[in-house]
């Protein structure tokens, strides 16, 4: 099935923030440096861990899987009850 990928119900999350190092150009010009974030809900309360910046991409792409199959999921839910449903007694 297509939908039978790796995926992930978090969130890619980029946040800026300021580095500790004093006289850091970028931070003394405004521009901050990212903080790529991953958010998910563990037994439900929020996590979040550093993201390297090289897994911001693949985890993109799982979170978009798990989009698409909780979609796929609630489809074929849909149709399996009125399937259930249009049975005769």
């Amino acid at each position: 099935l297509e939908f039978c990928r790796p995926f992930i119900r978090a969130s890619v999350v980029i946040t800026r923030k300021p580095c500790i190092r004093k006289g850091c150009r970028a931070c003394r010009e405004g521009r901050k440096h990212i903080s790529p974030l991953l958010t998910a809900s563990v037994k439900g309360k929020p996590k979040n861990r550093y993201l390297p910046v090289k897994l911001i991409a693949e985890a993109r792409r799982r979170t978009e899987n798990y989009r698409k199959t909780k979609r796929v999921l609630e489809q074929m839910s849909g149709l399996w009850l009125e399937e259930l449903l249009s049975r005769k007694k």
